[in-house]
């Protein structure tokens, strides 16, 4: 398991729901999200900070939330598989640091089918936003990062530790393969800040492309461990 630190120290990891956002580098945005998170009075929000190099943790404490730090980078996957591993929440939801148009009740929305046992696991869908980021989930809902989960559904899946960007294929797949009762959430006029428009067209590009490997890695790897 990655090195890690907590903030608090005696953070209380149980409860019926924990909200955590995966973040890297998202100074600009993570404070938002948080509050957001807070608003829906779910139970812990928890910033899996995955090795920034930026005001991340800071600005996330500063927010309101509780930190895990990890020491250095592991990835998206990574950073869900820890907080998964670390929390003793009956639910978890999965919400970007870098959204936009995001309410409360989105969250909440998230939430409460798999609260009520409805469900094993939610799935957000963009609409009515930025017409790139809604366009990209229309083609590719699978990919859409806003989840609610079952804790214990999460981690009876395949090790997605190493998934990184892949995450959320190895989540679907894994749902699939072992029949999860699943259920689509509208997240009306929500977005996401495109990666060029956070890093700079070129940087964003590079990180994009690094994307969509881990994600056909992770494709890959799952496809050919079915063999």
């Amino acid at each position: 398991m990655a090195n890690f630190n907590l903030f608090p120290k005696d953070l209380d990891l149980t409860g019926d729901c924990a909200v955590v956002i995966p973040a890297y580098n998202e100074e600009a945005t993570v404070a938002s999200i948080v509050k957001l998170a807070l608003e829906a009075n779910l139970g812990l929000v928890l910033v899996v900070d995955d090795g920034s190099t930026d005001k991340t943790k800071e600005k996330s404490l500063a927010a309101g939330a509780a930190v895990l730090e990890i020491i250095e980078n592991v990835g998206k996957g990574g950073a869900v598989w820890l907080a998964a591993k670390t929390l003793q929440t009956k639910a978890i939801v999965l919400i970007d640091a870098d959204l936009t148009g995001l309410k409360s009740q989105h969250v909440i929305d998230l939430a409460k089918p798999v609260l009520n046992d409805e469900v094993d696991m939610t799935r957000g869908n963009f609409s009515g936003g930025r017409w790139q980021t809604t366009a990209a989930q229309n083609i590719s809902p699978q990919l859409n990062g806003q989840r609610g989960i079952l804790r214990e559904k999460l981690l009876a899946l395949p090790d997605f530790s190493k998934s990184r960007y892949g995450i959320e294929i190895a989540i679907t797949k894994g749902a699939k393969k072992d029949n999860w009762r699943t259920a689509n959430i509208d997240l009306k006029d929500v977005s996401q800040v495109m990666k060029e428009e956070k890093r700079g067209f070129w940087a964003g590009f590079k990180i994009r492309l690094g994307m969509y490997r881990d994600i056909l890695q992770t494709w890959f790897t799952i496809r050919t461990n079915k063999q």
